[in-house]
């Protein structure tokens, strides 16, 4: 219950004492972890533009291969708009912490990632290849849809 310095403390009613057992029954048992700076997403603009075409080009295929039922194109508006509010608040969200520093990207060079330095071509590939993927499978319904039928 009571820790070896609350004895010392009663024992010895020396201040400095008191103090030392006061100390140690405050201090915390581990300082929390301190987040790392936030440098923001350091992504060059072709990147971001990449990223908005395949999501464009997904929706434009398909509303191609919906036909353009009313049902089709009120789902195919509501999703649109649903990625839309997605990254436009993440990019409200991320104006708030100020202007980025610039991407080390944009120079040919590595960028530091928590789990270390990842080439271009990798963050380019990482970032991608799932509206990439999507991009490819809205042209592949497009273009087997009327197959199907």
């Amino acid at each position: 219950m009571y820790d070896d310095h609350t004895f010392l403390a009663s024992e010895h009613p020396d201040a400095v004492v008191e103090l030392e057992a006061l100390e140690s029954s405050l201090s915390p048992i581990a300082a929390p972890p301190v987040a790392p700076a936030n440098h923001g997403f350091q992504l060059p603009r072709r990147l971001w533009l990449s990223m908005f075409a395949c999501y464009a080009i997904f929706f434009g295929f398909i509303a191609l291969a919906t036909g353009g039922s009313g049902a089709a194109r009120f789902a195919i508006v509501v999703s649109a708009l649903y990625t839309l509010v997605y990254f436009g608040v993440a990019r409200i969200g991320a104006r708030q912490a100020g202007p980025e520093v610039p991407s080390p990207l944009e120079r040919g060079r590595a960028l530091m990632t928590w789990t270390g330095p990842m080439e271009p071509r990798a963050v380019y590939a990482q970032i991608l290849i799932v509206p990439a993927v999507i991009a490819f499978f809205a042209i592949g319904i497009a273009i087997l849809g009327p197959f199907a039928a």
